[in-house]
């Protein structure tokens, strides 16, 4: 049973880091990838066992928790692919010669993609309720969010503490668990 409990912890922290694989700004140096990874996956073992500890979720929870974040796993990476091309194009230098036509245009897409974060961020928590009381579901979005922020500062080389920008996100994100990473983790 416990073997169960962990290999379904361990299915949920894989759900958790996807998005934020996707999202990735900085690549590590070529010999200090292996580290990275290292340093990742220990801590995503430490987010497994807070879940486990500070949300006591049983295993048939649990199961609907990882089942839940699950459906949503495409649609959010998606969302995070528009995210980082929508981050991209603001950074591009030929904005300045933007046409008003063009520049609403770009202005509609963000708009477009603030609401389906917020869709799915909204859709997420009340399949997420079904399964978990709203403290616990807060709970884990601080679990999320401190672990985004975690690999975040990991993928900075640990050079960045808190406070030192959105996490994971693009700048456009409203809800946690939605967008990159910061906004949160389990996605």
């Amino acid at each position: 049973m416990m073997f169960r409990v962990i290999a379904a912890l361990g299915l949920a922290s894989v759900m958790t880091l996807a998005p934020l694989l996707v999202s990735a700004q900085v690549n590590p140096p070529p010999g200090g990838q292996r580290q990275r990874l290292q340093m990742e996956q220990r801590l995503q073992l430490g987010f497994q066992r807070s879940i486990q500890n500070q949300l006591g979720l049983d295993e048939t929870k649990m199961a609907g928790v990882q089942a839940i974040m699950r459906s949503f796993q495409q649609e959010r990476s998606g969302l995070s692919r528009a995210q980082a091309s929508l981050r991209h194009r603001l950074r591009d230098p030929a904005l300045q010669d933007l046409t008003d036509e063009e520049a609403t245009g770009i202005l509609q897409e963000m708009l477009d993609v603030q609401q389906r974060e917020l869709d799915l961020y909204t859709r997420e928590q009340q399949q997420l309720l079904t399964v978990m009381t709203s403290s616990q579901l807060v709970r884990f979005y601080r679990l999320r969010e401190n672990l985004g922020q975690r690999v975040q500062q990991l993928r900075r080389g640990g050079g960045q503490g808190p406070g030192g920008g959105r996490v994971g996100g693009s700048g456009l994100g409203l809800a946690p668990g939605v967008g990159g990473g910061g906004a949160g983790l389990l996605r």
